[in-house]
């Protein structure tokens, strides 16, 4: 199987029909540097390499009983950092193949023996341990849960037979760390809906003496990722732990305060920014790569706001020279509890602006939010002509942005339009004010209506309308074609907790306390469902969390929030309605997948990452569950 692409099949007349499905591979095709289509000449140097090192593993492997022996190496000729082991049928009987792509041997190998060893010892591992040989049919959901502790099986068994081959323990470590350096991994929550674990956890079970360095890189990955998805509790809550074991940590300490002021920010409801009369923002600043470790309450929340400027000086103070916590502690002074401080916010932003320059953390689109967030400070101390020019700069930058940023910079020119038509409203000029209103109706059409800023946008709008005796159009025209899209699910509220997938069990089971039946659910494995009846919970898990199910009149909602700042939250829960359910989640997309039985079809929102499964036209059971992606043509 592969992390997130599939690859290109070899013909398939040569495999069987489980061969065609289930690949046991160690990477993936990287995007847009390596496609399956491309072909890499294989040097002379890479094929001696390659079966001197397997020969010399074949000799201290001992042959499984339930297969034929040894298998084959074969060498692809594609430009894939991919190795996989299969089975090939032959004279009627199914025979053992490993298969290393040239892509693999030049861009992670690069012709180290050692690396090499891991890899096909990795492979070899697949077929010694049985994983090749077809399992009974399952659901999706449970064949990427067996195969990502097969993965840490072979992980393990490979490392052993490349050991007693007598290659080295450094040296294949470092074939996992150069697959991490090109950009192979992902987060551990974004594992759950792979077959495979991410490398930075993979390594992290074989490097015992840096163990803890590659959790804390784990752990910063999975806080990105919440960041990204605006899940800004559990990113919280991922970056106090890397602040925790690694405190000089700059990077963790800018996100952690990031994650805190978004969290405060997000509480403010249209009311709160009326009240500080404050444009619209950008967010979105954040580090994405830890370069350190590698060398619920709405309204206004003061003590939140203290921990993020907090956790913001504290990135300062580690590193002076960062734009992003600057620029992120000017915004927080915008929304200062006890009323805006636009001097101390320009102050900070124009500081930002200026070491963004030489900040290669940042990409041009932060660099552009610190610009547009800077003309927003100057507007709240009253600069309208200032803040005007900025805007028009900013405008102009937009234009130039490359096309692979234009989804980044939607939510810059939504700003723009929205900061723009306020400050052309508050004009005595008449024509601006009228321009005002051409604008303030593009933003409408064009913003999320669960965006705080919408409804004073709306409320602006209507007001002007009126002043210029010009009919307003309603909401609902001006919302025919917006989309919703939502913040996917990642943990439940529970016992003023947050109860998380990906979690240990034993983490679960103390903020649960004690379960009831524990069921195993599969034969031979530690797969297991723990019933907390009386909260209406059950937990699907191995040692760690999987999928998080509700169902029962005691059941908690599940909160559903849209992105963007200051979103409203809708909740869903058992015993509703089909109807009410499509109302709340807008109609969004399904799809039926199962889970553990495969009689059983859910609703699947893959967005959301939340299964439904309905049965008389009533919500019976809701799961938050990542399902993996279906592979076409494998």
């Amino acid at each position: 199987m592969n992390y997130t692409k599939p690859i290109m099949p070899v013909h398939a007349s040569k495999e069987s029909s489980w061969a065609r499905r289930l690949r046991w591979s160690l990477a993936v095709v990287v995007a847009g540097l390596l496609t399956s289509q491309a072909h890499a000449e294989i040097s002379e140097a890479d094929q001696a390499l390659a079966q001197r090192v397997f020969a010399q593993l074949l000799a201290v492997t001992p042959a499984p009983h339930n297969m034929p022996w040894p298998p084959t190496l074969e060498i692809i000729d594609k430009d894939e950092v991919n190795a996989q082991a299969t089975m090939r049928p032959k004279d009627d009987k199914e025979y053992p193949v490993v298969q290393c792509y040239a892509g693999l041997l030049k861009h992670d190998i690069e012709g180290n023996a050692d690396r090499l060893a891991y890899v096909l010892g990795h492979e070899l591992a697949h077929h010694v341990l049985g994983h090749t040989l077809a399992p009974p049919d399952k659901t999706e959901f449970l064949k990427a849960t067996f195969s990502r502790d097969q993965e840490i099986a072979a992980d393990r068994k490979g490392m052993q037979i490349a050991l007693r081959a007598n290659y080295s323990y450094a040296g294949g470590l470092s074939a996992m760390r150069k697959m991490i350096a090109l950009g192979l991994n992902y987060s551990s929550f974004e594992g759950l809906a792979a077959d495979h674990p991410s490398w930075l956890d993979r390594i992290a079970l074989l490097d015992k003496e840096q163990a803890g360095l590659w959790r804390s890189m784990s752990a910063f990955d999975n806080g990105v990722y919440f960041l990204l998805v605006q899940n800004y509790t559990l990113a919280e809550r991922a970056f106090r732990q890397v602040t925790k074991d690694f405190p000089g940590s700059y990077e963790a300490w800018a996100n952690l305060g990031y994650a805190l002021l978004m969290q405060y920010a997000d509480a403010l409801d249209t009311e709160d920014l009326k009240h500080f009369d404050v444009g619209q923002v950008v967010v979105g600043g954040f580090y994405r790569r830890p370069q350190s470790l590698e060398s619920k309450v709405r309204g206004v929340n003061e003590e939140l706001w203290w921990d993020a400027v907090g956790a913001l000086r504290e990135a300062i103070r580690l590193k002076p020279d960062l734009s992003l916590p600057k620029a992120n502690l000017g915004i927080a002074y915008l929304f200062r509890p006890a009323g805006k401080d636009p001097g101390k916010a320009t102050q900070l932003l124009e500081e930002a602006s200026q070491l963004a320059a030489n900040d290669s953390a940042l990409d041009p689109v932060s660099k552009l939010s610190e610009q547009l967030n800077l003309a927003v400070a100057f507007a709240a101390g009253g600069d309208a002509e200032k803040a005007l020019s900025m805007l028009a700069r900013v405008d102009d930058s937009v234009k130039q942005v490359s096309p692979s940023a234009l989804s980044a910079a939607y939510s810059i020119s939504g700003a723009i339009s929205y900061n723009r038509a306020i400050l052309l409203a508050g004009s005595t000029n008449s024509q601006r004010q009228q321009l005002a209103i051409a604008e303030l109706e593009n933003y409408l059409r064009r913003t999320a209506p669960s965006l705080a800023w919408w409804p004073l946008a709306y409320q602006r709008y209507v007001s002007l309308c009126k002043q210029f005796a010009t009919e307003a159009k309603s909401q609902a025209t001006l919302l025919a074609d917006a989309t919703v899209r939502f913040r996917p699910v990642a943990a439940l509220d529970i016992n003023h907790q947050q109860l998380a997938l990906g979690e240990s069990l034993a983490e679960a089971e103390k903020q649960l306390g004690n379960p009831g039946p524990t069921l195993p659910l599969i034969r031979g494995t530690n797969l297991v469902e723990v019933d907390y009846r009386e909260q209406g919970v059950k937990l699907i898990s191995t040692d760690e969390v999987l999928a998080i199910v509700v169902s029962g009149d005691h059941a908690p909602g599940i909160p559903i929030r849209g992105m963007g700042l200051g979103a409203k939250a809708v909740e869903i829960k058992s015993g509703m309605t089909t109807a009410e359910l499509d109302q709340a989640l807008s109609d969004a997309d399904y799809d039926f997948r199962q889970l553990i039985d495969p009689d059983v079809n859910y609703r699947f929102y893959s967005e959301l990452g939340v299964a439904v499964l309905v049965q008389g036209g009533k919500v019976v059971e809701l799961v938050i569950g990542q399902v993996p992606k279906r592979k076409v043509g494998i």
